[in-house]
C-alpha cells in the first residue's frame, strides 16, 4: 500500500469520526425533542431539517448505500470507524447508549433514500418503545409501519467477537469495565437526583444498585475507576461530582480496611452527600461568579436540607442513619471549623470524615470562571499542606493510598526525559501511577490513545517535576477517557 493511499485512508477515517460525533449529537437532540413534542411541531421539524443533511453528508463521504451506527463494548462505531468519546461528547454518548440499552438495540441502519416521513414515524416508534414489552417489538413495529429506510439492529444480532477483528475495540479488561461502571453511575445518578427533585426524597435502592459495581471493582483492586474521577470538562459534572466522591470514598474505605458491607453503605452515603442542594436555587448553584453572603448562606443550608430529605424515607435503617450523618457532617471538618455549627460537643462520624476529604479533593479541582481550578496534584498538596488540620490524618493517608502521590490528570516530566500523564493510581506503589506517554525524550509526541501506556510507571523511572496546567497544552480530559 502506497504512502499516499495510507494517508488518504487516514484522512477519510478522521472525517468519518468527525461526522460520527455530529451524527450522535443530532440524533440525541432529535430523541430529546421527540419526547416532548409531536413530530409535526416546529421544534422537532427544525431538528429533523438539521439531521437529514448530516445523513446525506455521511452517505456522500462513505459512498455506501447504508449508514451503520452500532454500539460495541461501550463504544459507538459509524461504518466501522470508532467515534471517540471526547469530554464534550460524553453526555450525548452515554445518553444515547442508555437509550439503546433500554430497547435492547445494538445499533441503527439508515438506508440510502430514507425520507423525512419515514424518519418522523421511526422516531415516534422509538420514543414510544421505552418500556420493555414495547422495546422487544420495536423491529416488528418499524416493519409494520412500512418504515424501510431505518432498520433497528437488535443487540443479540451483533457479535462482538466477530466485529472485534475489524473494529478498533479498546474496551477489554479493567479499563473497559471501569468506564462502563463509571458512566452508568453518572447517568444513574442524574436520574436519581432528578427523581428526588420530583418526590422530595432519594431512592436508596437505586443508589445501592449504582454503588455496588464500584465496590466490586475496588474490592478486586481495579483502580482505573478512580482515574476517571479526574475527568472534568463535560456536561454531566454536576452528577459526576457525586459519583467521584463515592468512588474515592470507597477507595479510601478500602485502604482503611472497612468491610464490604460498610464500603457499600459508605458509597451510598457519599453518593447522596449533596442531595440537599436540590433545595438551593439553581441560579445560585450555577452562578459563575463568587457568591454574595446571602447566597452563601443558602448554600450552607444544604447539609440540613439533605438530612430532611432522607428523613422523609420510610423506615429507619443503619444505612439511612449513615446517610443522614454524612449529609449533615461532610462540611463540619475534623477540627470543627466548618458548618453547620453545633453548640454542644460533636465529633464527625468515621464515614463523614472520609466523605469530607473526598468531597474537598474533588470540589477544589472543579472549573470555576472566577479562579483557575487546581490540578489534581495541586489539590493533593493543598489537602496535605496547611489545610490538613481540617481533616482526619488517617483519612488523608487513605486518600494518598487511593489516588497516589501523582493523581490521575497529573502531567509529569520524568528523569528519562518523557512527559507522561497519570491515568490511574497504582496502590502497590503510590509513586508510580499508570501513565500514558505524551512526549518522548527526543521531543516527538504521541498525544492520542495509541500512545505508549506504562502500567505502571517502570521502576527505573522517577518523576522530576509535575507541570502546572498553564505549562502544557495537552487535553488531559480527552486523554483520560481514551
Amino acid at each position: 500500500m502506497s504512502e499516499r493511499t495510507t494517508r488518504n485512508e487516514g484522512e477519510r477515517a478522521t472525517a468519518a469520526v468527525v461526522l460520527g460525533a455530529q451524527l450522535l449529537v443530532k440524533l440525541n437532540a432529535l430523541l430529546r425533542t421527540a419526547r416532548t413534542h409531536d413530530v409535526s411541531n416546529q421544534a422537532f421539524q427544525r431538528q429533523l431539517m438539521e439531521f437529514v443533511p448530516l445523513l446525506e453528508a455521511v452517505f456522500e463521504h462513505d459512498q455506501e448505500d447504508e449508514i451503520a451506527l452500532v454500539v460495541i463494548a461501550d463504544y459507538f462505531y459509524l461504518n466501522g470507524a470508532r467515534i471517540k468519546a471526547q469530554p464534550a461528547l460524553l453526555s450525548t454518548y452515554h445518553a444515547l447508549m442508555g437509550e439503546f440499552e433500554r430497547r435492547q438495540m445494538g445499533g441503527l441502519r439508515f438506508l440510502q433514500g430514507v425520507h423525512e416521513a419515514e424518519l418522523e414515524r421511526f422516531f415516534q416508534l422509538f420514543v414510544a418503545a421505552d418500556e420493555t414489552a414495547l422495546a422487544e417489538r420495536l423491529p416488528d413495529a418499524v416493519r409494520e409501519a412500512n418504515v424501510h429506510g431505518v432498520v433497528p439492529i437488535p443487540a443479540m444480532d451483533l457479535q462482538a467477537e466477530d466485529l472485534s477483528r475489524d473494529l478498533d475495540d479498546k474496551q477489554e479488561g479493567e479499563r473497559g469495565r471501569a468506564k462502563r461502571v463509571f458512566w452508568r453511575a453518572v447517568l444513574g445518578t442524574k436520574k436519581l437526583v432528578l427523581r428526588a427533585h420530583q418526590t422530595g426524597r432519594p431512592d436508596l435502592r437505586q443508589a445501592k444498585r449504582l454503588v455496588q459495581p464500584v465496590v466490586d471493582n475496588i474490592m478486586r483492586h481495579e483502580y482505573s475507576v478512580v482515574g476517571l474521577t479526574a475527568v472534568r470538562d463535560h456536561d454531566e459534572y454536576t452528577y459526576a461530582h457525586c459519583v467521584n466522591v463515592s468512588v474515592m470514598s470507597i477507595g479510601m474505605g478500602q485502604a482503611l480496611g472497612l468491610p464490604r458491607q460498610v464500603l457499600a453503605d459508605l458509597g451510598v452515603a457519599a453518593l447522596l452527600h449533596d442531595i440537599g442542594k436540590i433545595a438551593v436555587p439553581a441560579e445560585v448553584l450555577r452562578k459563575p461568579a463568587k457568591l454574595t453572603p446571602e447566597e452563601s448562606a443558602l448554600v450552607r443550608r444544604h447539609p440540613l436540607e439533605g438530612v430532611k430529605m432522607i428523613c422523609r424515607m420510610p423506615g429507619l435503617t443503619t444505612l439511612t442513619l449513615d446517610a443522614m450523618r454524612v449529609c449533615l457532617e461532610h462540611h463540619m471538618n475534623y477540627n470543627r471549623s466548618g458548618y453547620p455549627q453545633v453548640d454542644q460537643p460533636w465529633g464527625q462520624a468515621t464515614l463523614s470524615r472520609i466523605v469530607a476529604v473526598a468531597d474537598c479533593f474533588d470540589a477544589i479541582t472543579a472549573h470555576r470562571s472566577y479562579s483557575r481550578p487546581r490540578s489534581p496534584f495541586e489539590a493533593l498538596q493543598y489537602l496535605l499542606g496547611p489545610s490538613r488540620v481540617s481533616f482526619d490524618p488517617a483519612v488523608l493517608w487513605a486518600l494518598v493510598r487511593t489516588v497516589g502521590l501523582y493523581p490521575a490528570g497529573s502531567v509529569m516530566v520524568t528523569d528519562s526525559g518523557h512527559v507522561v500523564l497519570a491515568v490511574s493510581p497504582n496502590p502497590e506503589d503510590v509513586r508510580r501511577p499508570v501513565c500514558r506517554v505524551l512526549m518522548h525524550p527526543d521531543g516527538t509526541s504521541a498525544p492520542d490513545e495509541q500512545g505508549q501506556l506504562w502500567d505502571p510507571m517502570p521502576p527505573e523511572v522517577s518523576v522530576v517535576r509535575v507541570l502546572r496546567p498553564e505549562e502544557h497544552a495537552f487535553n488531559t480530559g480527552e486523554l483520560l477517557v481514551a
